[in-house]
């Protein structure tokens, strides 16, 4: 196209250098109109745009207008839109994880988007505010009604109506991706505005309520009376260690990576000190610590609440509620998670696990509940839902009530071969939370969705590839060239999972094959 462009530009006597910057002009006067719009009437997305300007490409990312904004009262936003010669006809959602509260965070995965043409929107989720800082909802429930439900569907309606006004036509199609807080938003999308959005992915998809119990009490068991960490990184590390030694080869691998988790069973307490033994191994006390973990939270009965941690994941902050965990889970319960709010003298020692998860779902159930298996209607509208889960994720504790969800999803829309008609999960050995890992993390959510929908092709397998390093850029597309890769592995839709055939290059995903939940 650029080229047809020059090329008519030189029979009439207009330099390349000329043609080019008569196209950014015009590309500048249409970016700098969409402010004298008026967007105030958009049904059910009051909105209003704050500000406009063109940004100059930059490597693979094309120039484009970016377009900041808010959605009354408060759900701000950035649409970027690429020239009327890039754009490729769609129009993408990328949602913020943890609490949002920030337009940037998003910034890699639209910058994905736009290398591929799509016209990109993120929004703050209905507040401002740093990823983990729950201050913002201290009695508030409008903002909690956004945070849960309301903004990313606002934006939606605000973001593809200034598309259709910039490039005079609406979008062709539509996709809504996110991780962990933006994975429940995308579940949200699904469950609740199934006709937004052609195609969905939901990464890491995270339940609140379920995730605040969780973390709160991995939190608990592994800090002693004064709040300090049983566990050193050291500690942690001959932890994981044991798990793997333990788990390693049910995919026929010995490789570091446990390819199936959730069918092993591991007792930390062949790990214990042994008379005389000061390193290497773990004290009684943190044998007894992990086994909590491990089990997942329970009353004071022994009465199970939530699934717990999963195996692969011990050197999370998540596991042990360090870092962001013991913070961000506490915000949730001062702030979010019960109403009225308790505020900030509430402690984590105050929490009563026999009755205060039931009074936390008034609220969950209202405002931010994203576990809902009716996906009925989606199925209806003939949208695709794709949900991506690392297996050592510790941060939700999400491999074991990302399956519980598609199980019931099955229940619900008629069995398995019905169900995959528009939803798929995809389970990934050695994936942490929304980036990193010592598996092969790294997918193409993007290109997988957009065949499913565009070409009907589903996805009965899905390449991964071992990225280094943790840019999470790295973590949403595949290199370019596989062979770049450490290794690559096959993703299979669940309850399928990989197995090494027992010959071939062990780094090349055509040595594996699919297997059942049963095979061993």
């Amino acid at each position: 196209m650029k080229a047809a462009i020059i090329a008519v530009a030189g029979c009439f006597g207009i330099t390349p250098v000329l043609a080019q910057t008569a196209a950014s002009q015009a590309q500048i006067t249409a970016c700098d109109a969409l402010r004298k719009v008026d967007f105030g009437s958009i049904q059910d997305a009051a909105t209003q745009i704050t500000a406009t300007r063109m940004v100059a490409a930059a490597g693979e990312v094309p120039a484009h207008c970016r377009v900041e904004g808010y959605v009354a009262p408060n759900v701000g936003f950035i649409l970027r839109l690429p020239g009327k010669s890039d754009w490729n006809g769609k129009f993408s959602h990328m949602a913020p994880g943890g609490y949002g509260g920030s337009l940037e965070v998003m910034a890699p995965w639209c910058d994905d988007a736009l290398r591929r043409g799509y016209a990109c929107i993120t929004q703050n989720t209905g507040h401002w505010g740093a990823t983990y800082d729950a201050v913002w909802a201290y009695n508030n429930l409008q903002a909690e009604f956004d945070y849960g439900i309301r903004a990313a569907n606002v934006a939606t309606l605000a973001g593809k109506a200034i598309t259709e006004q910039f490039y005079s036509a609406a979008p062709r199609y539509s996709y809504f991706m996110g991780c962990s807080g933006g994975g429940k938003q995308a579940l949200v999308q699904a469950q609740r505005y199934p006709w937004n959005y052609d195609g969905i992915v939901a990464v890491e998809p995270s339940n609140p309520t379920i995730t605040g119990v969780v973390q709160l009490w991995n939190a608990l068991a592994t800090h002693d009376a004064e709040g300090k960490p049983l566990f050193s990184p050291a500690d942690l590390q001959v932890l994981h260690d044991g798990a793997v030694r333990k788990c390693d080869g049910r995919d026929g691998l010995e490789d570091g990576v446990i390819g199936d988790p959730l069918g092993c069973r591991f007792d930390p307490a062949v790990l214990a000190c042994k008379a005389g033994q000061t390193s290497g191994c773990l004290s009684g006390i943190q044998v007894e610590a992990a086994r909590k973990v491990y089990g997942g939270p329970v009353t004071s009965t022994g009465r199970s609440l939530y699934f717990p941690t999963s195996l692969g994941g011990e050197k999370g902050s998540y596991f042990t509620g360090g870092e962001t965990g013991i913070n961000y889970k506490t915000q949730y319960w001062q702030y979010m998670g019960f109403t009225p709010d308790p505020g900030p003298n509430w402690k984590p020692t105050d929490f009563n696990f026999d009755v205060d998860w039931k009074r936390s779902y008034m609220m969950d159930a209202v405002l931010v509940a994203s576990d809902n298996p009716d996906l009925r209607k989606l199925r209806a509208e003939g949208h695709k839902l794709m949900i991506i889960q690392g297996l050592e994720d510790s941060g939700l504790p999400g491999p074991r009530v990302t399956t519980d969800y598609y199980e019931m999803v099955e229940k619900i829309l008629g069995g398995r071969a019905e169900t995959q008609k528009s939803v798929r999960v995809f389970m990934i050995p050695g994936r942490s939370h929304c980036r990193g890992g010592v598996g092969a993390a790294a997918v193409d959510m993007l290109g997988n969705i957009e065949a499913w929908v565009e070409q009907g092709r589903a996805p009965d397998m899905i390449i991964g590839a071992h990225a280094e390093g943790n840019d999470v850029a790295d973590f949403i597309r595949l290199p370019k060239d596989l062979s770049s890769a450490k290794f690559t592995r096959p993703h299979y839709p669940y309850p399928l999972r990989a197995r090494y055939k027992g010959k071939g290059d062990p780094n090349d995903y055509r040595s594996f094959e699919a297997v059942g939940p049963d095979s061993k």
